[in-house]
């Protein structure tokens, strides 16, 4: 394990505090500061994507923005995880079960995530080039979505490991080039589009009633928004476009007549991400109502969002933030 140890090593040696994995009885706090070192890593990687959508926008490539969106919310979820990801080997990876060729399996693990932080900035780089040459960006986003993918594959295989001594299934064969191509799954299969009106959600400790469905139809499909309600608190859950999923409240805000690229709200700075017009069909207590509206998404660091909404009649303007799924529960209504 010679050189894998060191290349782990080095890069724990510039961490303050950080004593390696020679010591058992300290390596919980070991692999906390690790994590928390690349967390860091990975958070600055985040932020210059999202510095890049940025500089697509200004430079009018609205038909990147939404995939650069999306590989920034699956960059957020990854990120997530190896924040909260438990501490330590606790159970199964007792002091004295642990052998040797555990630790060379925990030292690969964490040399393939530290090497992942430059594999997602060369992905990165590429993207970047391709932005400010005005490039087909194409090419540059599959292959940041390949790194992405590969990462949660990665700390899907640590994970198991550390909690269940799961050890990884060899590598995959070539041959599986041979076997059928595998259907993707049909439009709708999202659960959260199929909410109804008295279906339930529960999230963030409170649950809620589904008491109205707003469904948009636009060139690329359909997205939507769903009126939550616990006694006099109202909520908006929004799915979609790209399957995104937020939790949004309205407030009043005066927007101006053009709408901008950017928008300052509650001191933060929001950049434009997607607008247009769609067809929507609004149900509700009162009925199914049919008819337009004018709408526009914006972004802003951390996962915030504002929707602005123009209904002709009225503006409404909603500021939430990204959610993950796994932090909304579903009840349907039999």
């Amino acid at each position: 394990m010679g050189d894998l140890k060191s290349t782990v090593t080095s890069i724990a040696n510039a961490i303050p505090g950080y004593s390696g994995y020679q010591s058992k009885e300290r390596r919980r706090d070991a692999d906390r500061i690790l994590r928390e070192r690349l967390t860091n890593q990975y958070i600055a990687q985040r932020e210059r994507l999202t510095r890049i959508q940025q500089d697509a926008v200004r430079n009018g490539q609205l038909g990147v923005v939404s995939d650069l969106e999306s590989a920034n919310q699956q960059l957020s979820r990854f990120i997530s995880r190896l924040r909260v990801a438990p501490t330590g080997y606790a159970g199964w990876f007792d002091a004295a079960q642990i052998l040797e060729s555990d630790l060379d399996l925990i030292y690969q693990f964490d040399a393939s995530l530290a090497g992942g932080v430059d594999e997602l900035g060369s992905a990165l780089d590429t993207v970047q080039t391709a932005v400010r040459e005005k490039q087909d960006t194409g090419t540059a986003y599959y292959a940041l979505r390949d790194v992405l993918d590969a990462l949660n594959t990665r700390l899907d295989a640590r994970e198991e490991f550390v909690a269940r001594g799961k050890r990884p299934a060899p590598s995959a064969s070539p041959l599986g080039a041979l076997k059928d191509k595998q259907v993707p799954a049909p439009v709708g299969a999202n659960p959260y589009e199929q909410l109804k009106i008295n279906d339930a959600i529960s999230y963030d400790k409170t649950d809620f009633l589904v008491t109205g469905r707003v469904t948009y139809s636009v060139a690329s499909g359909k997205f939507h928004a769903f009126l939550l309600r616990d006694r006099d608190n109202q909520e908006w859950l929004r799915v979609g476009p790209n399957n995104e999923l937020a939790v949004a409240t309205e407030v009043q805000f005066g927007v101006p007549s053009p709408m901008p690229e950017s928008l300052t709200y509650n001191g933060k700075n929001y950049t434009l991400a997607e607008q247009g017009a769609a067809n929507v069909q609004v149900e509700g207590a009162s009925g199914n109502q049919t008819g337009s509206v004018n709408y526009h998404r914006y972004s802003a660091d951390g996962g915030a969002r504002l929707y602005v909404e123009d209904w002709g009649a009225e503006v409404r303007v909603q500021a939430g933030d990204v959610v993950d799924p796994f932090e909304v529960k579903l009840y349907r209504k039999l």
